[in-house]
């Protein structure tokens, strides 16, 4: 058996050889102090206490279902004896009370106080299991806990300060919890507070009031005539020491303040004095300021500290959630800026992982822990609990989304993704189909569990954890409570499963995390909405998601999960970003690795979208915090969506079949991850009718009805081409406006020889009626893109659409007419100005672009708006630049647009043109420069194909002048530009030559090769 413990916490005490060092942990009584002939006395009972073997006759009282193991040690006010509890096969440990404790005390009363007390299940509470007498003396039994005492971690060093923090915060919780069920602990020290798995439980709740509740007294007699001012004079609260009759919960806060003062400073607030002087500075004195003890300690957790030891209980915080409230406002924000210059301490607090300032939060979680890979990890899965209450069916998965968050990060803990567990269990709660589930998703540890009534409004929670690796029996645990606070069920059975983990494995110094939220009915709607979200049911996990922020505007992972939510249901835009800007400012401690870094990438995320100067460098910075979730969870599907939907819309270096590798893995990680789906099947199109119809089947066979099935059906059925063109366009006429669009955006890439995506447009912009003019520059790239020039350039001229400047610059309309024709947008002052200057280039109209590069430099030197001078910057050098291309000098031409910048504007034909002026000099830039994701679905993204493939050609990247060349022998195989037939027939002439037997092009599209 594994026996290292504290022997202080089940001591009670500190003694020491002096009798004065003693009398600081006994009761406080100061009548007897002030006596030598009463120390005497006290002493020899104490001695005599300690000679007594107590051994057979508590073994007697204990009948058989604990035996005795051995006493741990004596002293203090008890004798703490190891013993195991046969039934239930666990260690723990029976104190025996000092008879000078004893003595007036009612056993059998001392044993129902006990009992009441024992109902307490907290996280941070060790509670207190049964109680009873043994030769006059009462005794209790509490579990065996490994660890150590708050007192022996401050008498090893100073304690950091989000250590303290750390510590503080849980006893707080465990404060809060009882003086809520009505039990007041009167001897909070740093003695009852044990420090183990890397949190804090607080021992002998309720010991006090049942000793003082027990004690026999006559009529009126307080405890103060009695002499019996419980507590520790050290700790004792100002109305303690006066034995004030109306003490309540403040007392403890007081206390606390106490132990929080001598964690920070080193020393007790009146440490050096006597017990007596010690009381009766309680009363009058005021305690030396903590920063004269110890510098560095932030303004608000001093100012809270000293609250804390007001003598008038009213001026102090009025409860223990105050304190919980206050420690994550001010105390632990404040310990990241004293913090700030020390990367790797700044990235901790309590032993967890977590990401407090999101500006560095991927660099500094990096540092901190550089031997962390996911193979040294201790993976953990939460399969689903069978529930046999149905008015417990919310937790059957809520509660793997609660405990998979509270244990992951807890020292080597690494929880699988509620949705990979919710999705692959299938077994029932039995050690064999968990042990199988286990190897199936390559978890270490498994932990599954069983709901039901315990009788009125109760709940019985009861779960197992096994060693997926080892042949041993799973350890159980169990947790009784109110059905109505699920919230304590899931702190309890976290913080029992965490104490059960590090006895089967080393986890070492371990901190359990929180969803980030305190308020049960928040934690109930995002439990709703989580289950919603994972089901592609949009709209309603919005609905209940909306409802958990607006319960608690603290709930951080509530607030992005909301923000992706809107981003399906059709609310994204304003809706989206202001969620994800809520979710940013939530960062803090406390929260799971997982959560928190994921709060930093949407973090900046939503700074990127604010715009600023910053903007290239928050969207790396959300890139960066996106990559270090797939690090850590290489399992997790959300995770690698969150990463390729980020750089499939914004990162320009990104190539597409980079973009659909990262949707890849997320489907490998869960194929009902809906989400990944979506740009999935836009980008496998691309590569042919066959290839995006696999993942579309795979999305429409699970998808539950949705308008996103339904869309992605009619892109299959479109995309088939088993329907005539009249068919396509009745089938088209009977669906939404909304569907029909989902669809055309999944199949805008494809190259079919059926151009279904012109008919949608053509059909959409037919039902518009008076809209439809906002279908029609879409319609000039689609028909762009398909090659239809004549069309494409009408309806571009009509629509001021970017496709004329692709015409212009490719020479597929005389020069000087497109000069004409497009020269007028120059006053307008919009994005279609931008059109102009390819089709002056094109003409080699040098007068006009010197004139424009001359006006836009001027007035960026005088114009007030940051935006307005980036885009007149822009705009100056980009002028400049077709202007030396006009006159034939490529060499300063190539410098030039090669300087331009792509980071806050990235104009397509200016970036084409700078990657054929690069491939002059250096192909292989060049090549890569074309392999970038295409900003947009248009003419030019062929021809951006083309030259892709005839620098490949040159290159010797036969793979990539294949999957080109092939594209544009699709895409333009019916267009009506004779530059563009001869492309193509360029393109079949190079397939022929490098793929005569088309194994090459078949291989492109399998499956097997996108992963």
């Amino acid at each position: 058996m594994h026996v290292r413990m504290d022997r202080q916490l089940y001591l009670g005490t500190d003694w020491s050889d002096s009798l004065t060092d003693r009398a600081q942990s006994v009761a406080g009584l100061v009548a007897v102090l002030s006596s030598d002939a009463a120390r005497r006395r006290r002493l020899r009972r104490h001695e005599a206490f300690l000679d007594t073997d107590l051994s057979a006759q508590l073994q007697a009282a204990l009948g058989a279902k604990y035996t005795i193991v051995r006493e741990l040690g004596g002293g203090g006010m008890s004798r703490v004896f190891l013993a195991d509890d046969l039934a239930l096969q666990r260690a723990i440990v029976i104190k025996v009370l000092h008879p000078e404790l004893a003595a007036g005390v009612n056993a059998a009363r001392f044993n129902r106080e006990v009992l009441l007390s024992a109902r307490l299940q907290h996280p941070h509470i060790v509670p207190v299991l049964t109680a009873g007498e043994v030769e006059g003396l009462p005794y209790y039994v509490m579990p065996f806990v490994t660890g150590k005492t708050l007192r022996e971690r401050i008498a090893a060093g100073p304690m950091s300060i989000t250590e303290s923090v750390g510590i503080l915060s849980d006893v707080a919780k465990a404060l809060g919890y009882a003086h809520a069920e009505g039990v007041v602990h009167r001897d909070i020290k740093p003695d009852n507070i044990l420090l183990s798995g890397g949190a804090a439980a607080v021992a002998d709740f309720g010991i006090a009031k049942a000793l003082s509740s027990a004690r026999q007294q006559t009529p009126h007699e307080s405890l103060t005539l009695l002499g019996t001012s419980l507590g520790t004079p050290a700790y004792m609260a100002p109305e303690q020491v006066a034995g004030d009759p109306n003490t309540d919960h403040r007392a403890d806060i007081y206390s606390l303040g106490c132990v929080a003062y001598e964690m920070l400073s080193g020393q007790s607030p009146f440490a050096g004095k006597s017990p007596q002087q010690m009381l009766a500075a309680h009363v009058m004195a005021l305690p030396t300021a903590i920063g004269e003890h110890r510098e560095g300690v932030p303004l608000g957790l001093a100012t809270l500290v000293m609250q804390c030891l007001e003598k008038e209980p009213a001026r102090r915080p009025q409860s223990a959630s105050d304190i919980t409230s206050a420690l994550e406002s001010t105390g632990a924000h404040e310990v990241v800026a004293a913090r700030a210059s020390s990367p790797r301490r700044m990235w901790m607090l309590a032993a967890a992982v977590m990401v407090v300032m999101a500006t560095f939060a991927v660099p500094a979680y990096r540092r901190m822990r550089p031997a962390d890979t996911p193979s040294d990890a201790l993976t953990l899965a939460v399969a689903p609990f069978e529930v046999l209450d149905p008015q417990l069916t919310l937790w059957k998965e809520g509660i793997v989304d609660v405990l998979s968050r509270n244990l992951d990060g807890a020292g080597p803990i690494r929880a699988l993704s509620p949705s990979v567990t919710i999705k692959g269990w299938e077994g029932r709660a039995e050690r064999t189909a968990a042990v199988a589930f286990g190897k199936r998703v390559g978890a270490h540890l498994v932990i599954y569990g069983q709901l039901q009534s315990a009788g009125r409004d109760l709940v019985s929670a009861k779960l197992w954890i096994v060693d997926a690796e080892r042949d041993a029996p799973p350890v159980e645990v169990e947790v009784r409570d109110s059905i109505g606070r699920m919230d304590r069920v899931t702190d309890s059975l976290s913080f029992r499963s965490l104490a059960a983990i590090g006895r089967m494995r080393t986890i070492g110094a371990a901190q359990l995390a929180s969803l980030g939220s305190n308020s049960l009915p928040a934690i109930r709607a995002f439990l709703h909405g989580a289950q919603f979200f994972r089901r592609a049911q949009w709209d309603s996990a919005a609905t209940s998601l909306r409802e958990a922020v607006s319960i608690d505007s603290t709930f951080g992972i509530a607030f992005a999960m909301l923000g992706e939510a809107y981003g399906w249901t059709g609310d994204g835009g304003e809706r989206l970003w202001k969620a994800y800007e809520s979710a940013g400012r939530q960062i803090r401690p406390g929260l799971s690795p997982h959560d928190s870094l994921t709060l930093a990438a949407v973090h900046h995320f939503a700074k990127w979208n604010a715009g600023g100067t910053e903007r290239a460098a928050e969207i790396r910075r959300a890139f960066e915090a996106a990559a270090a979730v797939t690090e850590r969870y290489p399992d997790d599907a959300a995770a690698w969506y969150l990463l390729g939907d980020m750089r499939f819309h914004h990162d320009k270096n990104l190539t597409e079949r980079e973009a659909l590798s990262y949707f890849d893995r997320a489907i490998l990680a869960d194929s009902g991850f809906a989400p990944a789906y979506i740009h999935a099947i836009e980008l496998a199109y691309r590569h042919g009718a066959d290839a995006g119809a696999r993942y579309a089947r795979a999305y429409v066979a699970w998808a539950p009805a949705s308008e996103a099935r339904r869309s992605m059906a009619l892109a299959l059925q479109l995309s088939s081409g088993a329907l005539r063109d009249d068919e396509r366009r009745a089938l088209l006429d009977t669906m939404s406006q909304a569907v029909v669009g989902s669809a055309w955006a999944a199949l805008r890439r494809l190259p079919d020889s059926a151009e279904v995506t012109v008919t949608m447009l053509r059909a959409a912009e037919r039902r518009a009626g008076a809209k439809a003019g906002q279908f029609r520059a879409r319609l000039a790239d689609a028909l762009g893109f398909r090659g239809h020039i004549a069309e494409a350039w009408r309806l571009a001229l009509e629509t001021h659409a970017y496709t004329a400047a692709q015409i212009a610059a490719l020479g597929l309309v005389p020069a000087d007419s497109a000069a004409r024709a497009i020269g007028p947008w120059i006053t307008r002052e919009d994005e279609a100005s931008f059109s102009v200057l390819p089709a002056l280039g094109a003409a080699r109209d040098t007068v006009t672009l010197k004139r424009l590069t001359t006006g836009a430099e001027q007035r960026a030197r005088t114009d007030t708006s940051a935006q307005r001078r980036a885009v007149l910057t822009y705009f100056g050098a980009a002028a400049r630049a077709y202007s030396v291309l006009a006159t034939g000098d490529s060499a300063k031409a190539t410098t030039l647009f090669d300087a331009l910048s792509d980071s806050l504007y990235a104009f397509p034909v200016d970036q084409f043109i700078r990657a054929r002026l690069v491939a002059r000099t250096d192909p292989r830039r060049a090549l890569v420069m074309l392999s970038r994701m295409n900003p947009s679905i248009d003419l030019l993204y062929v021809a951006r194909e083309l030259e892709r493939a005839r620098i490949a050609e040159r290159l010797g990247e036969r793979e990539q002048a294949v999957d080109a060349y092939a594209f544009v022998a699709a895409a333009w195989r019916n267009s009506d530009a004779a530059p563009l037939r001869d492309a193509v027939k360029e393109s079949v002439t190079a397939l022929g030559r490098l793929d005569s037997d088309g194994r090459m092009r078949s291989a492109l599209t399998s499956p097997a090769r996108r992963n």
